[in-house]
Parts: structure tokens; C-alpha cells; sequence
């Protein structure tokens, strides 16, 4: 039996980019790589792109999509060709799978199990059965077969389930690994989390084994609607073993990872591992479609698939730095890859930063700098110039002084930029911040003094830099970076239209504790990505600091909140795991010994009230990345009441 070549497809796609995507996805089918696959499977709603949100309602999607199906129809009629898109049939509307053959659609195949949790709002929008279906439609020109079934080749055969339906208990494949399937393809929309892939890898690696088959995952790849990343790294599983893996967190638009088997040999692991009786159930008998009477008898890959005896063996594995990254790198690459696709996808010139001199707005400028060179890297040296961007000018940054702020952290600043080779200013804001003190003291008839007045003087000139910064990030037709994290997320450590301004905040999926981890790392040599920086040495030998009070106060963020790790602690305990106070209290006491129990009660009883009575500040803090396991961004991942009595 000859080897059947698959290519799995991970894609970058704008959600109501028909076209865009459209291109994209004949480019991949007639990319070398694929032309002489047997079958080409492409991502999860790769037509009408993942993030659509409510306009999954409007008719114009579901028609758009079709129309885009009827021009794939004709772009290969030799290979089995599989691609998302949603579906309304009768009442409702699915998340499906097209399967094309021959110049038809040979099935639509709609998601059973739809992701609901985390950044995951699919039952908002789609609507799934309890039961397999089997009933016939009209679409894109066909009477097609809508529901789940087997799909038999010549010489092979194959399942799809979609995404959530592959982790899931209640797996599709488990009634169709009974039915002799040699391939489950498992397309994807799955997002990016901090060491997500590692269980993607397990999941894909215990059901192949279980099912003796072969696994194929492919997803998105990039920032497809502004706030949730997706990773790409297809994956290729076969009875038990990763024997393929794609790269991960590209820059280009998309990937191609093929693999060649033999049915043959996994049939043989099935003889030697299934013993089970066959289930009692009969309703669960999933009906077959045969693909070879689509084909005229003359076509050479309906008998014999003659051209693919002569392929060579593909490598098991290839030997990808982008596979294997630490989970400091994986932040790296994710955040660069958003920062890259929203620049793109917005069509701005660039980033405009307010740069302190901590620890925040140092990480932001970092990983637009490596953006900068990563995007070069894996696509061309010119590949701003293309997009109408002049990388002299992509960052530029500005440190605003006041008489609170120290010469340390302003020559921090500096040399950070330096060291970037991005440019720098620096302006005095006292005689600002002094207007307004005085015009507002004009009005109450009193002057205000640091004792009495100690939050409002400390806003104002958090405040007073918005503007102006914002003032410069629009001439230069730029986008404002937010530099705040999910720490001061959490506990609403961030002025409202001071520091919280900006049109991205692409560190507030993640903690502060995580960000001076990461700094340290780098400083250690270890981000393949970011070399040691002489200006991240003096600034971790620093203490973070708002530097709003007078320099004499030695303001500390540390002082004015908690401990970042107990902060941290605190918040995953209480937020993410949803553990009740007095349990979050005996672990604490484990995780902190040296603290008394008083100040670990005051820290809980602090966090609780700065959490509670922040959600007003969280929904109004520009878009955020998903980064971590859990997130605080009310618009993708923590609803959570603005008014409230307990946490």
C-alpha cells in the first residue's frame, strides 16, 4: 500500500477578512509543501476567522463563508480538503467542518462539544446536538450530507471531530476508533496559555494511543481579533507517539507541517491492542462516505494513488528551537507575535511608550524591540517597509519627569532606549501638574498638601502625563502601550486615564512576580530572544516604585500594596481557584512562614477589599492578551459585578 501524505495547516486569519482569509488558504493548498498531500486540513472557522463575536449573527457571515467554499471547490480537486466556517441549518447555527473531494462538498461536519469556559464564549453563538446527526442540506451548490461521519478512501479512513470535541469526555472519536478509523483530524481554535501545548501533547498522545490511530491537530497561528493569541503547532500523534510537531507562534501567515504513514502499520497496532467487545449501544453505528465515487475512474489518486509510492520517508521530528521554549520564551514570542499582528491588523505606524525606568514599561519596550527583530527574522528585512512602517521609528519613547522622580530611574530610561536604539525624550511636567493643582485650589479656596491630600496629588500627575503622551503617540500615528499587569489589575494599582491610558495593555494577562522573574532570566542568559541589557541590571537592583510621593517618602509599590508573591498568592487562591478565605489563610501560613499570621490576615482582608472595589477599573482598561492559565480581562476572561458585597 502506498504511504497517504497529510499536511496540516496552522493559519493567521482576521475574523470578516473573507478574502484575506480566502488567500491565505489558497496560498497553503498550492504552497509545494502540500500540492502533493492526499489531504490538507486546515483550522477551526479558518474562513470566516474565530473571533467574529455577535457578528456570527448576521446573515452576510454564514452567506460569505459559502460563497468562499464554492470558489475552494475548484482550487484542487485531487485532494481531500478540509476548512471551518459557520453553517445556519434549519434554526440554528454551527460551528462545522467542509469536507471538499473531486470539486464538491462531500459533508459538513457541525462541532458537537462547544468550548464554553476561560476566553471561550461559543454557546453564545452556536448551537450543538447531544447526538450525532445524519440528515442531508442544501449547500454551496450541493445536496451534502450534514452530521458525522466515517469518510473511506481507497485505502484509508478518517474522523473529524473539532477542537473542544477532542478534549472532552464525551469524545466523538471513541465511537469512531471502533469503526476501523486510521486518521482522527482534530481542527482547532485553541489559544495560547503559558505551557498550554504541553497538554496538547498529552491529550493527542494518550488518544492515539488509546485509539490506536493517527492524531492530527492543526490550529490558528497570531493575534486573530485583538485579545486572545493563538499558537499554531500542529501536532501528528500515531498510536501513542508525537511523530511530527510545527512550529509555534509564527510570524508568517501560515505553516505547513506534512507527514507520511502507512495504513497498514496502524492497523497492525489495533490487531495487537483492542481486545474490547464491541458496544451494545447499535444507535452509535456512525454511517460511511465513501470519497472514491467522487472521483472519475481515470483519476490517478482513486487508484493506486500511484504518485505517492515514490515519496521518501518523512522525518519523524523536526528539531524546531520554536517547539521547545521555556515558559519565559513562550511569553516572549506570544506577546511579540500580538504586538506584530496588532500593529499590522490596525495598520498603525508603530508604538508610543511612556517609559518610568521600572520594571513594566521596560519589559513593553523589550518585546517591542524583539518584535521588531523576530518579525524581520522569519519573514524579510523589509517586511515593515511593506506595511508601511519605518522601523527607525516603530518605538519611540518618553520618560516625564516630575520633582518625585529620581535621576536613577530616568537614566534607566535612557539607557534602555539607547540600548534599543529607539528614540528617546524626556520633558519636565512640574509647571503641568502645578496648573492644575492650582486651578482646582482656585475653585475649593485652599491649597493642597501631601498630609491631607496624599491620593489626589499622586494621580494628578500620573494624569497630566496622559495627554501628552497621547499627544505624541498620535502624531507619530502610533498606538499607546498600557504597561500595567494583572497584579495592579487586581488590586486597581493604576490611575484611571493616567497610567491605565493607552490602546493596548499587552502585560495585564500576566503577574508582576511573573515580569521580575522574566527580567531575571533574561539577565541571566536565558531567553533566546533577549540578550542581557545593562539598564534591566540596575533597574532589578532597584526597588519598583510608583515614584508619585516625595522622593524623601522612598515610595515602594511593595509598601503601599503587599508582598508581589503573596499578592500573586492571594490572587490565584481566592480569583482563579476559588478558595475560601480561611483555607486561603492555612496555605499562606505554609507558603509564607516567616510571615506572622496577622499581617497574612491583613494582606487577605486588603486584597479582598482592593479586588471588590476595582472591577470599575478593569473594565475600563484598554485590551489585553491572554497570556496565563486564568486572566482579569472582563471583555474575554473574569465577569465579575462592578458593584458588589464579597469577593
Amino acid at each position: 500500500m502506498p504511504k497517504i501524505k497529510i499536511a496540516a495547516v496552522t493559519l493567521n486569519t482576521t475574523p470578516l477578512d473573507f478574502l484575506g482569509n480566502y488567500e491565505s488558504i489558497k496560498k497553503a493548498i498550492e504552497n509545494p509543501e502540500a500540492t502533493d498531500a492526499d489531504c490538507i486540513l486546515f483550522p477551526e472557522l479558518c474562513i470566516s476567522g474565530y473571533g467574529c463575536e455577535d457578528a456570527f449573527y448576521k446573515p452576510f457571515v454564514w452567506n460569505r463563508s459559502e460563497e468562499i467554499i464554492e470558489k475552494l471547490k475548484a482550487v484542487s480537486k485531487t485532494q481531500i480538503i478540509l476548512v471551518g466556517l459557520p453553517v445556519f441549518v434549519g434554526s440554528f447555527l454551527y460551528n462545522c467542518m467542509a469536507v471538499l473531494f473531486g470539486g464538491k462538498v462531500i459533508a459538513v461536519i457541525p462541532k458537537l462539544n462547544l468550548a464554553n469556559t476561560g476566553v471561550h464564549y461559543e454557546r453564545r453563538w452556536f448551537h450543538s446536538e447531544s447526538e450525532f446527526l445524519n440528515k442531508t442540506i442544501n449547500f454551496a451548490g450541493d445536496e451534502v450530507p450534514f452530521g458525522h461521519f466515517i469518510f473511506q478512501t481507497k485505502d484509508w479512513k478518517f474522523g473529524v471531530e473539532i477542537c473542544e470535541d477532542s478534549w472532552s469526555v464525551q469524545k466523538p472519536s471513541s465511537f469512531y476508533s471502533l469503526q476501523g478509523i486510521d486518521v482522527l483530524f482534530s481542527p482547532g481554535a485553541s489559544h495560547f496559555a503559558i505551557g498550554k501545548q504541553k497538554i496538547r501533547r498529552q491529550i493527542f498522545t494518550e488518544s492515539s494511543r488509546n485509539q490506536c490511530n493517527l492524531q492530527v491537530f492543526t490550529n490558528l497561528t497570531g493575534n486573530e481579533s485583538g485579545r486572545i493569541i493563538f499558537e499554531g503547532g500542529a501536532i501528528f500523534a500515531s498510536a501513542g507517539n508525537i511523530v511530527k510537531e510545527g512550529p509555534r507562534l509564527s510570524f508568517s501567515p501560515f505553516q505547513i507541517t506534512s507527514y507520511g504513514f502507512d495504513p497498514i502499520e496502524l492497523r497492525a497496532s489495533k490487531a495487537r491492542s483492542f481486545r474490547s467487545p464491541k458496544p451494545k449501544d447499535g444507535s452509535r453505528e456512525i454511517p460511511t462516505i465513501e470519497l472514491k465515487h467522487f472521483f472519475d475512474e481515470k483519476n490517478q489518486r482513486t487508484h493506486g494513488f500511484s504518485l505517492l509510492d515514490k515519496r521518501k520517508e518523512i522525518p519523524k521530528m523536526e528539531d524546531l528551537s520554536s517547539i521547545h521554549l521555556s515558559d519565559y520564551e513562550e511569553f516572549t514570542k506570544a506577546v511579540c507575535l500580538g504586538l506584530y499582528d496588532y500593529l499590522r491588523k490596525s495598520k498603525t505606524k508603530g508604538f508610543t511608550l511612556s517609559l518610568s525606568g521600572g520594571a513594566d514599561s521596560a519589559t513593553c519596550a523589550l518585546l517591542v524591540h524583539t518584535m521588531k527583530e523576530i518579525a524581520k527574522r522569519e519573514n524579510s528585512d523589509s517586511i515593515f517597509g511593506s506595511l508601511g512602517i519605518d522601523e527607525k521609528h516603530l518605538l519611540v519613547t518618553i520618560y516625564q519627569k516630575t520633582e518625585n522622580n529620581s535621576n536613577l530611574t530616568e537614566e534607566i530610561a535612557k539607557t534602555l532606549s539607547e540600548e534599543l536604539g529607539c528614540r528617546f525624550y524626556s520633558i519636565t511636567i512640574d509647571s503641568a501638574v502645578s496648573a492644575s493643582v492650582q486651578l482646582i485650589e482656585s475653585v475649593l479656596g485652599k491649597t493642597l498638601n501631601w498630609k491631607e491630600h496624599d491620593l489626589p496629588l499622586q494621580n494628578i500627575q500620573a494624569r497630566v502625563r496622559s495627554p501628552l503622551v497621547w499627544l505624541l503617540a498620535n502624531l507619530e500615528g502610533h498606538l499607546l502601550i498600557s504597561t500595567g499587569n494583572r497584579s495592579e489589575a487586581a488590586v486597581g494599582y493604576t490611575t484611571m486615564d493616567g497610567d491605565s491610558s493607552g490602546s493596548i495593555a499587552p502585560l495585564a494577562g500576566v503577574s508582576k512576580e511573573f515580569l521580575l522573574d522574566f527580567l531575571d532570566d533574561i539577565q541571566n542568559g536565558n531567553n533566546r530572544f533577549i540578550s542581557p541589557k545593562e539598564s534591566i541590571r540596575v533597574l532589578r537592583n532597584t526597588k519598583p516604585t510608583a515614584e508619585l510621593k516625595p522622593l524623601s517618602e522612598n515610595q515602594e509599590d511593595e509598601k503601599d500594596l503587599m508582598p508581589y508573591p503573596i499578592l500573586q498568592s492571594i490572587e490565584e487562591k481566592l480569583v482563579y481557584q476559588s478558595i475560601k478565605e480561611e483555607n486561603c489563610f492555612e496555605l499562606l501560613k505554609q507558603e509564607f512562614p516567616w510571615e506572622s499570621a496577622e499581617t497574612l490576615l491583613g494582606y487577605i482582608k486588603k486584597f479582598k477589599k482592593l479586588f471588590m472595589t476595582s472591577q470599575w477599573k478593569r473594565e475600563r482598561l484598554p485590551p489585553s492578551f491572554h497570556l496565563d492559565v486564568y486572566g482579569l480581562d472582563p471583555k474575554s476572561s473574569y465577569r465579575y459585578p462592578i458593584l458588589s458585597g464579597e469577593i
